[in-house]
């Protein structure tokens, strides 16, 4: 996620022009940002569409663990899921953040596109028995880097500081590492070609989003100076 730490201040301060991203902050989002009440506005409505998506996914989950209480792969996403939603509502508001369009539709997408996710039975690539465990380690890598951020956690390309210890001395984002692993094995130990065309959307929009981010952060010099360190940002020698 967005590598963030340090600040506590309410007021989200506006990147300058020369530093400024294309299409962060334009037209009536500019005007937005000026007014506090609206920006708490708009970030409690923000905050609750995730609540909400999250609520739907965790019921659909749910209601299958009831009907088949094996599929450990169904709980073991909506247990990533459920983490996500919390350590959102517990984020610090950021120092500046990426409020265009486009960048809030690709990043909630990503966040929260799981839920599109058809939880039938699928085409067993490889066992549960093997996918289960290898994908609570996936999570246990999600947790492990948010529990680094801290309330630094967000789902939209912000700045709250820079984080850079913890799990990310060794990759730049270690929580969407954690989430492609879960996506991978799920897929594998529930094939369908349905859930591999959402998940690809999701592990596309999700490159996006780290690009996005990595923009963002790298106007401060605390940042490049850690590009410079950690070179990977998902997976050590790939990518």
């Amino acid at each position: 996620m967005v590598h963030v730490e340090g600040t506590t201040g309410v007021t989200e301060l506006a990147i300058s022009k020369s530093d400024a991203l294309p299409g962060a902050e334009t037209g009536c989002w500019s005007g937005l940002q000026s007014s506090a009440v609206l920006a708490d506005l708009r970030e409690g409505l923000f905050r609750f569409i995730a609540l909400v998506v999250a609520a739907v996914f965790v019921y659909r989950g749910a209601r299958h663990l009831v009907i088949d209480p094996g599929r450990l792969n169904i709980l073991l996403l909506m247990i990533s899921d459920v983490l996500t939603f919390t350590w959102l509502l517990l984020a610090r508001r950021p120092i500046v953040r990426d409020w265009s369009p486009f960048t809030v539709f690709i990043s909630v997408t990503a966040a929260f596109g799981s839920g599109f996710v058809s939880f039938q039975d699928g085409i067993a690539v490889i066992p549960l028995y093997i996918a289960a465990p290898l994908q609570f380690l996936a999570l246990w890598l999600v947790i492990w880097g948010k529990m680094s951020l801290g309330r630094s956690f967000a789902i939209l390309p912000a700045n709250r500081g820079v984080v850079t210890g913890g799990a990310y001395r060794f990759v730049r984002h270690p929580i969407y590492a954690g989430y492609l692993a879960g996506h991978i094995l799920f897929l594998l130990s529930s094939f369908s070609l349905y859930n591999f065309a959402v998940y690809a959307i999701i592990t596309l929009f999700q490159v996006h989003r780290i690009l996005r981010e990595e923009r963002i952060l790298a106007l401060t010099e605390e940042y490049r100076d850690y590009l410079g360190r950690v070179r990977y940002r998902l997976c050590p020698g790939i990518f």
